[in-house]
């Protein structure tokens, strides 16, 4: 019984945090619904496809974020925090969470560029976050999602 109250304890904090469902716990403000054509519905909503639904404008601005952010200017970044912060509350501390449609990091395989664009750009009911975070963070953050892979 006691498990049970915590769980639901553990299950309202999460989705208090998420917002309304859509915001991902960004600002309310920058929350904007995206959805690329090219995207793959998926009764399997915690599989990543190895195939982008980025398109070829977006990896491309994905590719310029990644250069334009330096060595220096990536050690001056908690990525661990980022996450915490802006991610966690759908994709879980571990990136299992899976969360209001939120993909399972875990078995994620994108590449940097992809992942820097989902970040930047959202995607499905991803909050994009190009208004709420530096390059850097960007960067950093996408980096991070790399290590939660299984």
């Amino acid at each position: 019984m006691l498990k049970t109250i915590v769980f639901g304890i553990i299950v309202f904090i999460t989705f208090s945090q998420c917002g309304d469902g859509l915001s991902g716990g960004a600002p309310v403000d920058k929350v904007v619904t995206v959805q690329s054509a090219g995207a793959k519905k998926s009764a399997d909503m915690g599989a990543t496809s190895s195939t982008s639904s980025m398109n070829a404008e977006q990896v491309a601005k994905a590719k310029e974020i990644i250069a334009s952010v330096s060595d220096k200017a990536l050690q001056g970044i908690n990525p661990k925090k980022v996450f915490k912060t802006n991610c966690a509350s759908c994709h879980g501390f571990t990136g299992n969470l899976a969360i209001n449609g939120a993909k399972d990091l875990t078995k994620s395989n994108i590449s940097l560029e992809e992942a820097v664009a989902q970040v930047y750009h959202g995607r499905g009911l991803m909050t994009p976050y190009k208004d709420v975070l530096s390059a850097a963070e960007l960067v950093a953050v996408s980096k991070y999602t790399e290590t939660l892979r299984k």
